[in-house]
């Protein structure tokens, strides 16, 4: 894994100050813009998954059989396309993948894998990919808080496989 500099892990304090004092905090990928944390949370790092993308690059993606918008209800329901359900919390559960659903009063913002007893996975815009300690340790900042809890058992890892775009896909975005 590469050093990052003393700069990039106090760009992320100065987004979510709370990682400066997080034990778990660690940046585990170079900063992409291919792919954002809802793809990354389905298992996609490949598909930016979302309503639009920052830097208005043509792959920005959202399944046409789920509503396309900011409330959280429709997060939960793209999760579930891909074979997720509501879940009581982030504790692990063996033969499960489990994510965190966040959002703020605007909408949802943003989705973590959980990979272990209070302690998630993140990618972060177009930035990197991060480990950080569960709960709301992104919160005060942009994420805002977690509202939901799914899981899907890792035998149905293939509905991401299957239900993503295709390599070569050309994705037309309404203007």
């Amino acid at each position: 894994m590469a050093k990052y500099t003393e700069q990039e892990i106090g760009t992320l304090i100065g987004w979510f100050p709370a990682l400066g004092k997080d034990p778990h905090f660690q940046i585990t990928s170079d900063c992409t813009p291919a792919y954002n944390c809802i793809g990354w949370a389905l298992g996609m790092n490949d598909v930016w998954v979302g309503l639009d993308h920052p830097i208005n690059y043509a792959w920005t993606w959202w399944p046409k059989e789920v509503p396309c918008d900011e409330k959280p209800g429709s997060l939960i329901a793209l999760f579930e396309h891909f074979g997720f359900i509501e879940c009581e919390d982030a504790s692990i559960e063996e033969d499960y993948d489990k994510v965190a659903l966040f959002a703020d009063e605007e909408g949802w913002t943003h989705a973590a894998r959980v990979i272990g007893d209070n302690l998630m996975h993140s990618k972060i815009g177009t930035a990197w990919d991060i480990h950080h300690s569960g709960g709301n340790t992104l919160d005060d900042t942009m994420y805002g808080t977690i509202f939901a809890y799914m899981k899907r058992p890792i035998s149905e890892r293939y509905l991401t496989d299957i239900k993503k775009p295709r390599a070569g896909t050309i994705i037309i975005n309404d203007i």
